[in-house]
């Protein structure tokens, strides 16, 4: 009711000082009777950011931003008012029983609660660091001087023994269906992580979503392994240590490759340190950056030659994202961890050196529009017509991306600085290149060997919406998969959920199921990934399957239409009337199916 969340948003709010909270994020000094702090969400060099204790809000007088301890929570960690309302109700124990919609709150509907059991698991292998089991981990760590690491990241070790996890698991009562989709046991009872360094991978609010394991011997096995896809765990929104990069209140980001990089930097003092997981950088992973980094990201890639191609693939994701991005495409060779950490026989000079040379590649870093050119130009003869075009042509596709005019605009001044052509010239060749037929386009592996992604047919969509419906509300699931061939992708997902509904489990239940089966199959995992984050937006999940199916069929049909057209054709060249009468009859009838759907 509404008195009743009236009153606990009250109490909640009650239960939260603006200050304390504040002063967990930004150093505030007093001004009177308020205080004043740089702005956590644009970049300042005089204070404007102002917090009313006696009213409990702030205001930012330079950017605009303003509100009360739900706000800033909100702005900060990203999460909608609900989230915010039960992270404070927490600090503040407050019960949020019966507030939203039933008893027991939101907790009640998510059932058995992944990131604690995945906490849990996580403080098991910690401790089995400290035993006699993490003996070689601990080595590993004191060679290459990351041993203070081990608290504060909650570093660990999986234990040797066989099947030491599933003990340990049926001990604590912990769901094996969670242990299944973090990738710690596959199908067939096996545990991939065993006898490895293991890195719990946190979220920006702390919490366990997954792992990388480290192998420790020199066993056939791959040397780095991560958890896979899960409902709570997004790679591409997920960046190891941002959650201690956002504690330590660092405005400049520098996103690098590894976990022990990320950990030797924090130890070093550069505590704006985080890396992707096993993933290119992302405009999510910009998006995300956006609340923290208002002095700027800066991204360092190898030099080797995947590092370069990985840092040239980048400028595409980065120039879609409102962030300042500068890159660092480190020497080849060049190791952070090895350049910051004070590791045994290293001498103190040796140390400071190498933490004064990484500090200067941070401060040198050129804008990532500058570093994208040096790549192209590192690769290609830009004095050769051809290859100008070529590059015209990648350029092209960054401003295809942008949705901003005025960006779009700024932004092909500077390429045509770059390529030394007037802008209007450069402007001409846009323009020639949009009305260019696709077949005389130069083709694209001609200055790129790795082969691009191709577009996704109109169905692709389709499918993940078609797919969201039934995620929203799996009772949906029969009246769907009727209408999808058995050869099709989206089938197997389908049947499954039908079975489940059956077996009488919930959505969430129904997801995590889908994740454990599917999760290994990589284009699956995918579909499962982007549907599932559009099921929450979908309003009326009956309606919209009702549409799509008729759209769908539509599209069907007239696949079906155009195939038939041709074989009609052959069939009227060959004389063949009888076959040419049932071609006419089947083209007519696919033809109204694709027109009424």
């Amino acid at each position: 009711m509404p008195d009743r969340f009236e009153e606990a948003k009250l109490r909640v709010k009650e239960g939260n000082d603006l200050v304390a909270l504040l002063e967990r994020y930004l150093p505030l000094r007093q001004s009177g009777r308020n205080m004043l702090a740089l702005c956590p969400f644009h970049e300042e060099k005089t204070p404007s950011f102002t917090v009313y204790p006696d009213s409990q809000h702030f205001k930012c007088y330079g950017c605009g931003k303003a509100g009360d301890v739900f706000t800033f929570v909100m702005e900060r960690e990203g999460l909608s008012f609900r989230e915010a309302m039960e992270l404070l109700a927490d600090q503040a124990g407050v019960s949020l029983d019966g507030v939203f919609g039933r008893p027991g709150g939101q907790r009640a509907d998510r059932g058995v609660d992944p990131y604690a059991v995945l906490g849990e698991v996580s403080r098991w292998f910690a401790a089995a660091l400290q035993s006699q089991e993490g003996a070689v981990a601990r080595d590993y760590l004191e060679s290459r001087g990351l041993s203070a690491g081990i608290e504060p990241f909650g570093l660990g070790v999986h234990p040797r023994g066989k099947g030491a996890l599933q003990r340990f698991a049926r001990e604590k009562k912990l769901p094996s269906q969670v242990l299944q989709q973090a990738g710690l046991i596959n199908s067939s009872g096996g545990e991939p992580f065993y006898g490895r360094l293991m890195f719990p991978i946190e979220d920006e609010r702390g919490r366990v979503v997954g792992f990388g394991g480290r192998r420790l011997d020199e066993e056939s096995r791959a040397k780095y392994i991560n958890s896979p896809e899960s409902p709570i765990f997004r790679k591409r929104r997920v960046l190891y240590g941002l959650g201690h990069a956002k504690k330590a209140g660092v405005r400049r980001i520098v996103v690098m490759e590894g976990y022990t990089d990320v950990i030797a930097c924090h130890l070093a003092g550069f505590e704006g340190a985080v890396a992707s997981l096993g993933t290119a950088f992302t405009k999510d992973h910009g998006r995300i950056l956006l609340r923290y980094a208002t002095d700027g990201v800066v991204l360092l890639f190898d030099g080797d030659r995947a590092g370069r191609a990985a840092a040239e693939k980048a400028y595409g994701e980065l120039a879609r994202t409102e962030l300042s991005v500068r890159t660092v495409v480190l020497p080849d060779g060049s190791d952070p961890a090895d350049l910051v950490t004070a590791r045994p026989g290293r001498s103190a000079e040796d140390c400071e050196r190498g933490r004064g040379e990484f500090a200067g590649w941070l401060d040198n870093a050129e804008d990532a529009l500058s570093t994208w050119f040096q790549l192209k130009r590192g690769r290609l003869d830009l004095t050769a017509e051809s290859n100008v075009l070529a590059v015209i042509e990648d350029c092209a596709r960054v401003l295809d991306g942008l949705e901003d005019e005025a960006q779009r605009d700024l932004l092909r001044g500077r390429m045509a600085r770059h390529l030394g052509l007037s802008e209007s010239s450069f402007n001409q060749s846009l323009a020639r290149r949009a009305r260019r037929p696709l077949r005389e386009q130069p083709a694209e592996e001609t200055v790129a060997p790795a082969a691009q992604p191709s577009a996704p047919p109109p169905l692709s969509k389709a499918d993940v919406e078609l797919l969201a419906c039934v995620l929203s509300e799996p009772g949906l699931a029969e009246v769907a998969a009727e209408s999808v061939m058995e050869s099709e992708e989206l089938r197997p997902l389908l049947d499954e959920v039908v079975r489940a509904v059956g077996a009488d489990q919930d959505a969430a239940a129904v997801l995590q199921g889908l994740f454990t089966r599917f999760g290994q199959n990589s284009s699956l995992a995918s579909l499962l990934a982007t549907a599932s984050d559009l099921a929450p937006t979908i309003k009326d999940p009956r309606e919209a399957l009702s549409t799509l199916l008729r759209h769908r069929n539509s599209y069907l049909a007239g696949q079906a239409a155009q195939k038939t057209r041709y074989q009609l054709q052959e069939a009227r060249s060959a004389g063949n009337r009888e076959l040419e009468e049932e071609l006419t009859r089947r083209y007519l009838a696919e033809l109204r199916q694709q027109q009424f759907g």
